[in-house]
C-alpha cells in the first residue's frame, strides 16, 4: 500500500473534493441549460397579440392592462364567443378610446 504523509493525503483529498465539485457543477449547467428557454430581448410593441387566444399573462403585456382588466377581457371574450373585430375590445369595461389607441397596433384577432 502507499505510505503517504499527512500533507500528501490532505492534498490528494482536496483534489478529489474539487474534482467532484466541478463535475457536479458541470452536470448542473448542462441540465439547467437544456431545460430553460432562451430569453430574447425584443420590443414588445412589434408583437401582435391575438386577443381571442391570449392568456391573462400575455394580455397584461399590453399597455394599461393589469391583472383585473386582463380577467375582464377573458370574461368578455367567453361571454361573446370571441372578438369579431379589435374595436370590440372597447366594449370591455375599463377600456376606453385612449387605452385602445395605445394598444391597437399590438393586437389582432387573426389566427
Amino acid at each position: 500500500m502507499l505510505n503517504l504523509s499527512r500533507p500528501e493525503r490532505f492534498f490528494i483529498l482536496s483534489l478529489l473534493i474539487l474534482g467532484l465539485f466541478y463535475t457536479g457543477l458541470s452536470y448542473h449547467k448542462k441540465t439547467v441549460s437544456s431545460t430553460e428557454f432562451a430569453v430574447i430581448d425584443i420590443d414588445e410593441k412589434e408583437i401582435l397579440l391575438n386577443i381571442n387566444t391570449a392568456r391573462a399573462e400575455l394580455l397584461q403585456r399590453l399597455p394599461g392592462i393589469g391583472p383585473v382588466l386582463a380577467e375582464e377581457i377573458l370574461v368578455y371574450r367567453e361571454e361573446v364567443g370571441g372578438f369579431k373585430d379589435i374595436e370590440e375590445l372597447k366594449d370591455v369595461k375599463g377600456i376606453g378610446d385612449k387605452k385602445f389607441e395605445d394598444m391597437k397596433g399590438m393586437i389582432t384577432i387573426n389566427e
